[in-house]
């Protein structure tokens, strides 16, 4: 029970964007489509499951003055397989997410969770609590993502799913598209958890 706890508190009550408001430049940025979505979520779970076990394992070995430090090379070391991993596997889709890939080492959804978390667990807790939060930020980008090529392009995963008569509404492709939807899933999330409160 004490872990499906931990993996709930990551997955919802302290989903890293829209509770904690962490790693929301990768999410607007990288949720035009479905897959671009999917896979970076993929390599920001492994990186942040790896990298939160690593740490839960050798916490009581860095010293505290340069624990930022250490959790930076473990980050680096895990992203750099998981970069060289997609090239290899899908260069299609390395190419469409650009140096966002490179950019999930400063990502504050990877290195808060060491921080708050694997830095003072077990590496079993850490993994549940990564996973939790690996699983919401996954919630997250898929939902933008969806309705973004939804609407702006008729499609997910590039299959054309909409009717024929629908005209697909560009301003979802663009920046200001990405922040309105984000908006409204944070206004529904907002709404729910207040209905929750109230009820409980």
């Amino acid at each position: 029970m004490k872990y499906l706890r931990i993996l709930w508190e990551g997955l919802i009550p302290n989903n890293p964007v829209f509770i904690l408001a962490l790693g929301l430049c990768s999410t607007l940025a990288v949720t035009l489509k479905v897959e671009n979505a999917f896979f970076m979520a993929v390599m920001v779970g492994v990186t942040t499951v790896a990298s939160s076990v690593a740490v839960a394992f050798v916490r009581y070995r860095i010293p505290f003055r340069f624990r930022l430090l250490s959790y930076m090379l473990i980050i680096v070391t895990v992203v750099i397989a998981v970069e060289q991993s997609l090239r290899a596997l899908f260069p299609e889709v390395a190419r469409a997410l650009g140096p966002y890939v490179g950019l999930i080492v400063t990502n504050c959804v990877v290195m808060g969770r060491l921080e708050a978390f694997a830095a003072s667990h077990r590496p079993l807790e850490a993994f549940f609590d990564a996973l939790g939060v690996a699983f919401g930020y996954a919630a997250v980008l898929l939902s933008i993502a969806s309705i973004r090529e939804l609407l702006g392009n008729a499609t997910l995963w590039g299959l054309r799913v909409a009717p024929d008569f629908y005209i697909p509404c560009r301003v979802f492709n663009s920046p200001p598209g990405a922040f309105i939807v984000f908006a409204a899933l944070l206004v529904v999330v907002n709404w729910l958890r207040a209905m929750s409160r109230r009820q409980s």
